[in-house]
């Protein structure tokens, strides 16, 4: 692929839209293109965090000790829960631009950015007062089992750094939700490029003073903010100054609609937050913060595989309600077909062959300190095929705003999922952990699937006027 040629093409795409948006074969073309362009940068934008990560993972490790990185991995995962903190806002901002865009609405979209931002703004105001009010009251260092003077000292102060950073970064995020529904993801991707960077010489800095684990995640939390805030800065202040989110355009009607459907993403991602992310958590609190270590860096490595296949479904999110909000069902449901059998042929692939040299590349990364058993690694071998196959489909339902359905199946997972992990870890330690998740997974989230999605491709026919199209969407969701 000429990936200049595709850019210079994407940025016709991007400039003469409505003129063309009568041609579905162009459309269609044109949407790949963007795509295709996004999931590039994306990748570029990956394989530098990637490197970050394998950089800056052993050298914290050796710098921090098992118990303080632990602490460390255990905050990260902890406010990686808190991603649902907007309240499902940022997604629901990112429908709405995308399905205006399928309209050529460009008020309607001006309008969804405004109101957008004047939610998140009210959204992370509350949330970091909420966690002001409460923090002193808490005892972090026995909440998180630390047993070392340092590692008790430093837990307050670094969790009270993360959650500060991650207040300021809800309104700011209103400039990737608005450019991924745009389907020019690509931006985003480029300023996170530079994030990542800031990333590695912030860390580099800590370990080289000799600075304390606050430092390090000052430097480690607050550069994506300060990526985030130069995004925004460039986007609506020099290139796009029409989208500037301005009071006027803020609209109670859009607010109300943008918060309907935050509503169920929000929820989604409370339910997906608790089963996926809660890992460390529930390690720590059963077995204890040092074998958080032991769980998460292979847990890491084959995380790998997700952050490489998700660099290409994100782009398709805004695309698939693009296409549905114009009518281009035939597109929708050929590229659907196409990316769960890439995805799942890809990922299996991809799993054996960390499956198969595990071993040497845990010792070549941090060294002979982590002998993680076989039953785990075969278990996060298998989880990366299916959750990536799971997140390639949730990509078409979340672009068709099929919501609902998809929070009473993650309800019913999530509970039996978090049962599961309990039982499986006080049974089998952390190897219980990955396969509690494959078989939750299996038997309350894949068999609906299995069963709804087919049934719900066949009402979307390329037949049926777009009109009954989306009226039957918003009925079965």
């Amino acid at each position: 692929m000429n990936v200049i040629a595709v850019l210079r093409e994407t940025r016709k795409d991007l400039q003469s839209t409505a003129m063309h948006s009568s041609d579905p074969a162009w459309r269609s073309a044109a949407r790949h293109r963007r795509a295709a362009v996004t999931g590039i940068t994306s990748g570029i934008s990956r394989a530098v965090r990637i490197g970050v990560s394998f950089i800056t993972v052993p050298l914290t490790l050796h710098y921090l000790g098992n118990e303080r990185f632990g602490l460390w991995m255990t905050i990260s995962s902890v406010l990686a829960m808190a991603g649902f903190a907007d309240f499902g806002i940022g997604n629901g901002v990112l429908n709405t631009v995308s399905t205006a865009f399928g309209k050529d609405d460009w008020d309607g979209i001006r309008r969804a950015i405004s109101s957008g931002f004047a939610v998140l703004t009210v959204i992370g105001a509350l949330m970091l007062a909420l966690f002001l009010s409460i923090y002193k009251f808490v005892d972090w260092g026995n909440l998180f089992r630390a047993t070392t003077v340092a590692a008790r000292a430093e837990a307050g102060p670094a969790i009270l750094v993360f959650a500060v950073c991650f207040a300021l970064n809800i309104p700011l995020d209103v400039v990737q939700r608005a450019q991924l529904g745009l389907q020019q993801g690509f931006l985003t991707n480029l300023w996170q490029v530079g994030s990542s960077i800031m990333i590695l010489v912030g860390i580099l800095a800590v370990i080289h003073f000799h600075l304390s684990l606050v430092a390090l995640v000052i430097a480690f939390a607050g550069a994506p903010v300060l990526g985030t805030a130069m995004n925004v800065g460039y986007f609506f202040g020099v290139s796009r100054r029409d989208l500037l989110p301005r009071w006027h355009l803020v609209s109670q009607q859009i607010i109300a609609q943008i918060a309907k459907l935050g509503g169920l993403f929000f929820v989604l991602q409370l339910v997906v937050a608790v089963s996926f992310s809660a890992d460390n958590f529930i390690i720590a609190r059963i077995l204890g913060v040092a074998d958080v270590t032991a769980f998460s860096i292979p847990q890491r490595m084959f995380s790998v595989i997700s952050l490489v296949v998700a660099m290409f479904m994100m782009p398709l999110w805004p695309a698939y309600g693009e296409a549905i909000s114009r009518g281009d069902v035939l597109w929708v449901r050929n590229t659907l077909s196409r990316t769960i059998l890439g995805v799942f042929v890809s990922t299996t692939v991809a799993s054996a062959a960390l499956l198969l040299f595990s071993g040497r590349l845990l010792l070549w990364w941090v060294g002979p300190g982590i002998h993680p058993s076989f039953l785990l690694l075969l278990g996060l071998a298998v989880w990366a095929v299916l959750s990536n196959c799971g997140n390639a489909l949730a990509m078409f339902l979340n672009g068709a705003g099929i919501v609902k359905f998809q929070v009473i199946v993650a309800s019913v997972f999530g509970i039996g999922c978090l049962l599961t992990k309990i039982l499986l870890t006080h049974l089998y330690g952390i190897a219980g952990v990955p396969w509690a998740t494959i078989i939750a997974y299996a038997v309350l989230n894949a068999f609906p699937y299995v069963i709804y999605v087919p049934r719900l491709l066949k009402r979307m026919d390329t037949s049926i006027p777009l009109k009954e199209i989306n009226a039957d969407i918003e009925r079965v969701s």
